[in-house]
């Protein structure tokens, strides 16, 4: 009776990784050179032909990115708090009772966020100000530099 089991148990096993061990050796492994071809078919543009090269962005044009679509998320929630608090307080204007505190919490947390909106605004500000110091003194400092006459070898000048 155990070797019935174990030889089910073992048609089962072949019945499970047979297919998948063909399929695997049909489709032989891509060089790389047929590999690096696939993957820039997938990303390259379908116009013309030729060859495309695939360029990183630089880094200012991706900080901009980045900046305006922090941007657009700020003004989103700023945009969110400011209706929020109108809502609330037509809300409370026309109910009374607990929606006067709804509408306060409303208030402070908009309250709040203008103010870390500003923080950020002032502290990016002055940081553009120092870079722009640190700039100005280093190119006063290069003009500064005066080149002297070389000394030769043997450690003297000669006369």
């Amino acid at each position: 009776m155990t070797l019935i089991f174990l030889g089910l148990l073992a048609l089962a096993w072949i019945a499970v990784f047979l297919p998948a061990a063909l399929r695997a050796k049909q489709s032989a492994p891509l060089t790389t050179a047929e590999r690096f071809k696939r993957r820039m078919n997938l990303i390259a543009p379908r116009a013309g032909n030729g060859r495309w090269i695939v360029v990183p962005e630089s880094y200012d044009r991706l900080a901009m990115s980045s900046f305006r679509r922090g941007q657009r998320r700020r003004t989103k929630i700023l945009i969110a708090l400011l209706a929020a608090a109108l809502f609330t307080g037509l809300v409370a204007v026309f109910s009374g009772g607990g929606a006067w505190e709804v509408h306060l919490a409303v208030d402070f947390s908009l309250g709040l966020y203008v103010a870390l909106l500003i923080e950020a605004k002032r502290r990016r500000e002055e940081s553009v100000t120092k870079l722009r110091s640190l700039e100005s003194r280093r190119s006063a400092r290069e003009a500064e530099i005066t080149f002297h006459e070389p000394v030769r070898a043997g450690g003297g000048r000669h006369r």
